[in-house]
């Protein structure tokens, strides 16, 4: 489960820290970023909202699982549950920023919703394998493993799809006005 956190850490910082060659040089002091139309500000502000939420709930992980086979199945069901429910919420609300202002920002969103909705039926798919099992057998523990390997395999492709994925210039420049995409 800290995949998951350093996953959805990763995701939601794609982008944010490029290197870059050469000597840092100061700007000049006599340009002004021009304010962002207001639709496309309040667009990067839920945007960023989305980040920002999945990178606060990241830290949801299986905490140590008792001893108690029942209380341990219902650990494990639950932690599931909680990411589900995370994914749930992130998938929901990056679909409610479409169409976006510009529609060269959808396809931001589209890499994003995407392989965080396969995500989240690999965890409801674990979630599931708990649930219906009458033990936590090593079978059921394999066929768990399996999904979350493959939800974080899904996190991580979203994770160097969103690398090569640009927000339009307008965009990026409504981040300095979006109270959500502050640091």
């Amino acid at each position: 489960m800290r995949r998951i956190l350093a996953c959805a850490l990763l995701l939601a910082t794609a982008g944010c820290a490029t290197p870059v060659a050469g000597k840092p040089v100061a700007a000049p002091t006599t340009t002004t970023t021009a304010a962002a139309a207001p639709e496309v500000v309040r667009w990067m502000d839920n945007f960023c909202g989305v980040a920002n939420f999945l990178v606060a709930s990241g830290g949801v992980q299986l905490d140590r699982t008792p001893a108690d086979p029942v209380a341990a199945k219902k650990s494990v069901s639950d932690a599931l549950g909680r990411v589900v429910d995370v994914l749930n919420v992130a998938v929901h609300d990056l679909g409610e920023l479409t169409p976006a202002p510009v529609p060269a920002a959808d396809t931001a969103v589209e890499v994003l919703v995407e392989p965080l909705s396969r995500a989240r039926d690999k965890f409801v798919s674990a979630k599931s394998t708990v649930d219906g099992a009458a033990e936590l057998t090593s079978d059921v523990f394999n066929s768990i493993a399996q999904d979350l390997t493959e939800a974080v395999t899904v996190m991580n492709d979203a994770v160097e799809k969103m690398s090569v994925v640009s927000l339009p210039e307008e965009f990026t420049d409504a981040a300095d006005q979006a109270a959500n995409c502050k640091r």
